[in-house]
């Protein structure tokens, strides 16, 4: 669309940001004409103060009425699509059990971060979610959850905690990821675990991170006795555990422990294991803390928070906090009390996981991505995730692949361990622009 020929109806930048609070134009075309526009006419200080009236009462905007009719451009079953943009909190019933059925149509979808029950949960806890969706007859055959980012930009709901994303697509439909986002008035969507074989989005990859995963199935006699016999290290571990329980008492394990004194004990230990590694500790966002409470306490069928812990005598020597779905466990939150670091009681309690999981019908663990060395040590299937930028625009797509270089030279450079505690005392909130909410 021409720009010039819309700021013409109005007479300037100001009455065509204000038209939009009289609802002259769609809230995805305020957005993405706005950005547009400041960026050849840049406002006045009394003009931005307008504008932030006019954002104010776009904000105020229903979702659902963001709706958008397929271009004549559009090619194939797109042309048949309704595309609409709504707010986490209109999600129905009918949505819902599409979304269900989506997802059982790959195993690409397993991982309970494609559920709606994890996105619903972290739109409740103050984070703003919304679904760029496409129907056909009546039926929802594309989502895409996001959260917005600088107006006309999406990421992942949940971004910097979440281990898998991307666009839900009913099977028999020919659109993909970059189309949805154009008719819904988005510009781009950054992600950073993506599966590879998910559509639209392998043009846009700018590389790849691998994940990791225990496929309780893989031996008759049990998972700790695949893993005994492959490393000698785990095999090692009952001496370290026996030495704990000369020292402290007998163990005790919980798979499903319902206590929230537990939960908050497993919080204080991961922040106090972030400061020590000098990291930005996520547990100190709001949302993130109150997305933890309020998955443990769901009690339902669906994706829920479990909560195991190993005692030693009366100690919670290790506790982890991850999903559970069917017959999948996602690892997601592990620490151990470094008190009693000597017997190894982090490996321990994921062999105390493993054996619960089997005898409760779970087939595998989910590790997620990323190269701890305690995944490599105790899964036995590798896979990748992609991470990139969908986006029409190749000098974006080049500034976004320079910056996520930079990124991963400083990842391996030699003094990073050196220069992380001064970069975290002069910036203790360095790295938290992805969680915000």
């Amino acid at each position: 669309m021409m720009l010039s020929g819309e700021i013409g109806k109005f007479g300037s930048f100001v009455d065509f940001a204000i038209a939009r609070a009289g609802n002259v134009l769609l809230p995805c075309q305020y957005w993405e004409y706005v950005s547009q526009i400041t960026l050849w006419h840049p406002p006045s200080p009394n003009q931005r103060l307008r504008i932030s009236v006019a954002t104010k009462v776009l904000e105020d905007t229903p979702a659902a009425s963001q709706e958008f009719v397929a271009s004549e451009s559009v090619k194939g079953d797109a042309k048949a699509c309704r595309f609409d943009v709504i707010g986490v909190q209109e999600v129905s019933g009918e949505l819902r059990s599409d979304w269900d059925a989506i997802r059982s149509s790959s195993v690409a979808y397993r991982s309970p971060f494609f559920s709606h029950q994890f996105v619903e949960s972290v739109g409740k806890v103050g984070s703003r979610v919304e679904l760029a969706i496409a129907t056909r007859n009546g039926r929802t055959v594309a989502i895409l959850p996001f959260t917005r980012h600088r107006s006309s930009g999406a990421r992942p709901v949940g971004a910097g905690i979440n281990d898998a994303h991307g666009l839900l697509i009913a099977r028999d439909l020919d659109l993909d990821l970059p189309e949805l986002l154009r008719q819904c008035g988005l510009q781009h969507f950054a992600y950073h675990a993506a599966p590879p074989e998910l559509p639209g989005m392998s043009e846009f990859e700018i590389g790849r991170t691998r994940a990791f995963l225990a496929d309780l199935t893989v031996d008759s006699l049990g998972y700790e006795h695949y893993l005994c016999s492959r490393s000698h290290t785990v095999a090692k571990q009952g001496q370290k555990t026996r030495r704990m329980i000369r020292d402290l008492g007998p163990l005790r394990f919980e798979f499903d422990c319902r206590d929230t004194e537990m939960l908050q004990r497993l919080i204080d230990l991961k922040c106090q294991q972030y400061r020590r590694t000098h990291t930005f500790d996520i547990l100190s966002v709001s949302w993130i803390r109150q997305l933890l409470y309020r998955m443990h306490a769901e009690r339902g069928p669906g994706v829920r928070g479990v909560l195991n812990v190993l005692y030693a005598g009366e100690n919670p020597v290790a506790l982890h906090y991850g999903m559970i779905e069917g017959d999948l466990l996602h690892y997601w939150f592990p620490v151990f009390d470094t008190r009693y670091s000597y017997g190894s009681p982090g490996t321990q309690l994921f062999l105390e996981v493993a054996r619960h999981a089997e005898a409760n019908g779970f087939t595998a663990i989910d590790m997620g991505y990323g190269e701890q060395a305690y995944k490599h040590k105790l899964t036995n299937v590798i896979t990748e995730m992609s991470y990139g930028l969908v986006d029409q625009n190749p000098v974006r797509r080049a500034a976004y692949r320079a910056s996520m270089a930079v990124r991963e030279r400083l990842k391996n450079w030699k003094y990073k361990d050196a220069v992380k505690p001064l970069v975290r005392k002069l910036v203790p909130s360095f790295g938290n622009g992805i969680y915000r909410s």
